[in-house]
């Protein structure tokens, strides 16, 4: 019962950094913990869409849900092998916890309440889709991190993002939607838009889809941008500097839908976004690799056949070493005259 308990509150994000990692580590070792939280998850999202929340113990309601999952045909996808075609988009429906609906208010009454924060993750190879508390609908491409705190939907909607997400912000002139990405800062009322920040590109993209969004930077108060519809700000997080032009969105966009677009894009970009949407490694034997462009459009294909297409539209040819439970798949790339 206690490992049940520990998984039920790291479900609802009840739960201190500390005693995550380990119940995160328990998970990793253990296959029936794992196959539990995959439950778990699910009995989360069906008790969240309900709206019916008052008056229950979780646990027993993961009890009783237990048999019915059991017996529905539900995929659960943790990664997605070069043997798939696109993953089943995995649902979460995500809160704080039962008790944060019911009394948020009371949660930051005191002047001193102290901030928590909840993070959802999408592992490499998954796509995600939350609904957060104030019923904005958030996609989170794979190898992305997207926290925010208990004040959140009441005093603030205050987003950190590490990775790529598309957002659909519920309206509320009140109380602003801020997505924070390293020291650029997106605030929205309400629109649909897109942000890609990963660790380690000193650019991050917003693309707005409808509505309007403010480009803001932290420390700075003459930065201030006001980026329209159709419209692509690419912002340099190293030099501090920001193009905005009109774009076709839905290129942009349509990860979230299952497609793989690339526009005239470099191999280096091709590789990353490779790495992350088939949670392979990708090793360059040659540098010539990295001056290829690369044009195509994807929507259910696998790693092989993407990496075929490759093949034969640019000087590139690859080695693909299966991975196993424990090591990814390793994709060698060379030019076509090693």
């Amino acid at each position: 019962m206690g490992n049940t308990k520990n998984i039920v509150n790291l479900v609802s994000g009840n739960i201190s950094p500390d005693d995550k990692k380990k119940v995160l580590s328990e998970i990793e070792e253990n296959k029936e913990y794992k196959d539990v939280f995959l439950k778990m998850k699910a009995a989360w999202a069906v008790l969240s869409s309900t709206k019916t929340l008052a008056n229950y113990d979780i646990e027993k309601s993961y009890a009783d849900l237990k048999g019915k999952l059991e017996g529905r045909k539900i995929s659960f996808y943790s990664r997605v092998t070069p043997v798939l075609k696109y993953a089943a988009i995995l649902i979460i429906i995500i809160g704080f916890s039962i008790f944060w609906y019911l009394n948020k208010s009371h949660l930051l009454s005191g002047s001193n309440a102290e901030l928590k924060y909840t993070s959802v993750v999408a592992e490499q190879g998954q796509i995600s889709k939350i609904i957060l508390p104030d019923s904005s609908i958030v996609w989170l491409n794979s190898g992305t991190t997207l926290s925010y705190n208990n004040g959140y939907s009441v005093n603030n909607r205050d987003l950190f993002l590490s990775g790529q997400a598309y957002l659909n912000v519920k309206k509320d002139r009140n109380n602003p939607l801020v997505v924070a990405c390293n020291d650029l800062r997106v605030k929205v009322l309400g629109t649909k838009f897109d942000v890609c920040a990963y660790p380690g590109d000193d650019k991050i993209d917003v693309v707005l889809e409808s509505g309007s969004v403010e480009l803001l930077q932290a420390g700075n108060d003459k930065f201030t941008y006001l980026l329209k519809s159709g419209e692509m700000a690419q912002y340099n997080s190293r030099l501090k500097e920001i193009v905005i032009k009109n774009v076709e969105t839905t290129d942009f966009t349509n990860w979230k839908d299952g497609y793989l677009i690339f526009k005239d894009s470099p191999m280096a970009e091709v590789i990353g976004r490779l790495e992350r949407k088939f949670d392979i490694e990708v090793t360059v034997k040659n540098q010539e690799v990295y001056k290829s462009i690369f044009n195509a459009r994807f929507k259910d294909e696998n790693l092989t056949e993407i990496l075929d297409y490759i093949k034969y539209s640019c000087p590139i040819k690859y080695k693909l070493s299966e991975g196993n439970d424990i090591d990814k798949p390793i994709v060698e790339l060379y030019t076509q005259t090693d």
